[in-house]
């Protein structure tokens, strides 16, 4: 399991997507987009996925979304994101 960063090009699509993924029953924090992240959009979606769901999410043609980001940490708390 991993963290993963996804990135919107509109406030609505961010909202949207959070109320579709809560829907399906995942869990999923609404956050302010890092500042180390160029976005559109303020908010994005922290979401903790294996690699079989995070293909089917990133298939998922019923939410859009901008960028997926992996999120790495350093020293438990820094982090860095690797765009995938």
């Amino acid at each position: 399991m991993h963290d993963f960063l996804f990135t919107f090009q509109s406030t609505h699509l961010a909202l949207k997507g959070e109320k579709y993924h809560k829907k399906q029953g995942r869990r999923i924090k609404l956050i302010p987009t890092p500042f180390e992240i160029f976005a559109e959009c303020g908010f994005s979606l922290e979401m903790n996925l294996d690699e079989k769901e995070l293909e089917i999410i990133r298939d998922d043609k019923k939410w859009q979304y901008s960028e997926c980001y992996l999120i790495l940490s350093e020293n438990g708390s820094n982090r860095r994101y690797e765009k995938i």
